[in-house]
């Protein structure tokens, strides 16, 4: 199975808007260009998944919708990719896809970090929008091979921005 983790984009802070809350905290208007941006790099790219789940905060799923557009997959939410999400969530997740050969995951830091870092035993920097591919055998320590990881920038160099 390939899992394709990508943090969400740049969001507003928590503050009036959001009723000072961290879940309602939306794509900020250039953190959608960058997202829209970095999603047609994704399409250059040829990233095609079976499967693109998402936490349920607001910055995660608008991100996922923006990459839903561009490489042709529906989101579905997952509460269990909130933060705080662990390896182990991570698997029952994946228990749920059993045909997804590809699996997108649109989450949050540090969680994606410590997924990375658990399957593979390497540390990554995961800025907002980064992409990290990762070629896994079993969804346990050392069951993964980090096979690539897109900085930002790069996506979104591809994608024409």
């Amino acid at each position: 199975m390939q899992l394709i983790l990508v943090r969400h984009g740049i969001a507003e802070d928590a503050g009036p808007n959001t009723d000072h809350q961290d879940a309602p905290r939306a794509l900020t208007p250039d953190g959608r260009v960058r997202i829209e941006a970095s999603a047609r790099g994704m399409r250059v790219l040829g990233i095609r998944v079976d499967a693109l789940l998402t936490s349920p905060l607001t910055r995660a799923q608008q991100t996922a919708d923006i990459i839903g557009d561009a490489i042709l997959a529906a989101p579905e939410e997952d509460g269990r990719l909130a933060p705080g999400m662990s390896l182990e969530d991570l698997h029952q997740i994946l228990l749920e896809h059993p045909d997804g050969q590809r699996v997108m995951v649109c989450g949050h830091q540090p969680d994606l970090s410590i997924v990375v870092d658990d399957l593979t035993g390497g540390a990554v920097e995961f800025k907002k929008g980064s992409v990290a591919v990762i070629d896994v055998h079993a969804i346990h320590p050392g069951g993964g091979v980090l096979v690539a990881l897109y900085p930002p920038a790069t996506l979104r160099q591809l994608g024409g921005h």
